[in-house]
This record gives C-alpha cells, sequence and structure tokens, in this order.
C-alpha cells in the first residue's frame, strides 16, 4: 500500500476505540476488506487514521448503535441478522419474523459490505446469510468470520438459491459444521433457532 506518515498511522486498540468497535471486530474487518491495513515487521497491525476517522463519521452519520463487548450474549430478545439482497425476501423475513410474536430483534443487509459492518455493530445470535451478495459475497463473509473465530459467538445458517452440491463442498473447505438450507426460505427451520436460543437465555440466565 501507499506510505503514509507516522501522524497518520494508528493501532487495532485505537481504531477499535474510534469505531466503538471490539479489537476482534477491527481484525474482522480488516480481514474482510472493510478496513485496508498492514502488518509492522513484528506483526502488529496497523491503519491509516485518517481512514479510521471517515468510516467512524459514516457509522455515526448512520445511527449506528453502540456495541457490547464480545462474550455471553445479554439476556433480552434474540439478536437475528438477515443479509439477502432481494428486497422483496428481506420484506418476507420481516413480516414473518414479526407475525411470531417471539421476543426478537431483527437487522437486515442488502449486500456483504454492509452485512459485515452490521455484523460488528450488532453482533447477532443467528445470522442468516445468501451467497450471492453485491460487493463482498456470503464465501466472503464465511471465510472473514472463520479467520477471526466469530462463529464461536453466532449461529450461522447459510439459505441460497444456488444448487446444495456446488455450495456445500466449497463451504466445507472453509470450516465444517455449518447449516446449508435451500430456498425457499425455511422459516421453520429458522424459528427453531431463535426459540433454542431463548430457551439457552432462559435456561442459563
Amino acid at each position: 500500500m501507499s506510505q503514509v506518515s507516522n501522524q497518520d498511522v494508528c493501532t487495532s486498540r485505537k481504531a477499535a476505540e474510534l469505531l466503538g468497535v471490539t479489537p476482534r471486530t477491527v481484525q474482522l474487518w480488516a480481514d474482510s476488506g472493510i478496513l485496508q491495513s498492514w502488518k509492522t515487521p513484528g506483526g502488529h497491525r496497523r491503519f491509516s487514521l485518517s481512514a479510521i476517522e471517515r468510516l467512524a463519521n459514516e457509522i455515526r452519520n448512520g445511527d449506528a448503535q453502540p456495541v457490547s463487548q464480545a462474550g455471553a450474549r445479554k439476556a433480552g430478545p434474540a439478536r437475528m441478522l438477515v443479509i439477502e439482497d432481494d428486497v422483496s425476501l428481506q420484506r418476507l423475513y420481516a413480516m414473518t419474523v414479526r407475525n411470531w410474536g417471539l421476543p426478537i430483534e431483527l437487522k437486515q443487509s442488502t449486500d456483504g459490505y454492509q452485512g459485515l459492518l452490521e455484523l460488528g455493530q450488532f453482533e447477532p445470535d443467528l445470522l442468516v446469510l445468501d451467497l450471492n451478495l453485491p460487493n463482498i459475497d456470503g464465501f466472503s463473509v464465511i471465510e472473514a468470520l472463520v479467520r477471526q473465530g466469530a462463529l464461536t459467538q453466532m449461529q450461522l445458517m447459510v439459505v441460497t438459491a444456488l444448487p446444495f452440491e456446488q455450495v456445500q463442498p466449497r463451504i466445507e473447505r472453509v470450516s465444517s459444521g455449518i447449516e446449508v438450507l435451500s430456498k425457499p426460505i425455511p422459516f421453520l427451520r429458522i424459528r427453531e433457532s431463535i426459540e433454542k436460543i431463548l430457551l439457552e437465555e432462559t435456561v442459563f440466565s
């Protein structure tokens, strides 16, 4: 990358403070390409301070909510993020989830780039992910999550119209055990996952 001045250099910790996210989220965004970074000879990741400040302004202008620290999920509604580029399907998700009458906080993104930003800000309990996405596709989202160990903090369900035999081997090469489901949207299976998340909260709270 091009040279930056010493005054424009930012550490991962400083970037996390400016963005209002955890250092782990900063690493996730760097691995996925949202944040451009480089490493020092000692292996420490560095960022352009001006680029971090620009992204922080974008997040503030979008009224992004502060992020809780990573760890056990907080008591309250189950947090569900849907990354799906079909607007009509997003409306269907919103209507169906609302009609369940369960305590669910739903966030929705229509491309992989915005979805990764939401992941860092929202830290969902359940991520429902399409694969054919603009900007950053679903496969790249999965790779970034695996590199950062983020799948230990959430459940991932892939919902796709792509042929299962084409998708499953490619995902298995990245991480085993990821649930891949075919469209039409398997709402019953998604609801079962949400109910399990809510039940675990009741049992362990």
